[in-house]
């Protein structure tokens, strides 16, 4: 039987919550990688491994703006729809609140922000042609602290009724299901869950994206521009004088003026870089990168946040007192 239907569900457990929760505000998987929500990321993957319907496992307090970014899913193509609980990392509690959407059919549980390196296709394929009841999905790098958290799970009927009627079973599913005869399988995936790490992890998430980037510029004209690799500009940036070194995206009436962009980033709409240098680096919205003086590298620069060096008078000093035959490098 093949799997249409998923769970997705966009909770935080204890200490693995995302360190960098506070770089903007909102749910963090709608944070932009590639200039996109994370969410949206998972939602196209899972229509591309033909998935026909999910339902988005969300607290109270994320409901609204999810459900304002991801609407009804039809432009993923998706019948999505929501289901509110205090916990929604917990399987157990997502089970039986999706009792009614799950039904009798198989289905896959998904992470909100698992951003697998392989398509999910030959995984269904496997779960079905092998007959499964349970295929966990897990990430062998995963930090300590993640090792209970899987990216993915598919379940069978059969598990699904099993993980129901025991209390607490669906914290350890593949022990369970196996437990009690099922066929279980544990497949190792590459891939990362930025929400459940820091700044490295996010920014791994971004470079992850960017790599399936398709060089996009709509015969744009950037007068003065030394374009290099796959580079994605919306039609409404406005970008001169720059060196674009991709894979990178830069959003809707961003400005660059004698600007570099490095690889692996992502500068967000209404992004004002003038005379300044950035790469591997992700800038949110109405953000300004002005004649900083050095290279910016591995950050995520804030929505609105404003990085500049200022030109008063005395500028700043350096006092040093040099012994015999030493060197100071300024860089």
């Amino acid at each position: 039987m093949k799997i249409a239907k998923a769970l997705i569900l966009t909770g935080s457990r204890g200490t693995a919550r995302a360190s960098w929760q506070g770089v903007s505000d909102g749910p963090q998987h709608l944070f932009p990688l590639a200039n996109r929500p994370i969410l949206f990321h998972v939602l196209e993957s899972l229509r591309r491994a033909g998935l026909l319907e999910a339902t988005i496992v969300t607290d109270p307090a994320s409901r609204g703006a999810i459900g304002d970014a991801v609407g009804d899913g039809r432009r993923f193509n998706l019948d999505v729809r929501y289901a509110e609980i205090d916990e929604p990392a917990e399987l157990g509690g997502a089970l039986a609140t999706c009792e009614s959407f799950i039904a009798d059919e198989p289905v896959l549980v998904h992470q909100a922000d698992a951003l697998l390196h392989m398509p999910l296709n030959g995984h269904i394929a496997s779960f079905s042609d092998d007959r499964l009841d349970a295929l966990a999905l897990r990430m062998p790098s995963k930090p300590s602290s993640l090792q209970d958290l899987a990216p993915g799970y598919m379940l069978s009927p059969q598990a699904l009724a099993l993980l129901r009627e025991r209390p607490g079973a669906a914290a350890n599913p593949i022990s369970e299901v196996r437990a009690h005869g099922g066929r279980v399988r544990i497949t190792a995936v590459e891939g990362c869950l930025p929400c459940h790490g820091d700044i490295d992890v996010l920014l791994d998430g971004n470079r992850r994206m960017l790599k399936e980037l398709a060089a996009s510029m709509e015969e744009l004209s950037l007068p003065g521009c030394d374009v290099q690799g796959p580079v994605s500009v919306h039609p409404t940036a406005d970008v001169q004088s720059s060196t674009l070194r991709g894979p990178l995206v830069i959003g809707p009436e961003a400005v660059l003026r004698d600007a570099y962009v490095g690889p692996y980033t992502s500068i967000g709409a209404g992004v004002e870089v003038d005379g300044a240098e950035i790469e591997h680096s992700i800038v949110l919205p109405r953000a300004q990168l002005r004649y900083v003086g050095t290279r910016i590298e591995s950050s995520v620069i804030g929505a609105g946040a404003r990085v500049a060096r200022e030109f008063r008078k005395p500028s700043s000093t350096t006092r040093l007192s040099i012994g015999p035959g030493a060197e100071v490098l300024f860089s």
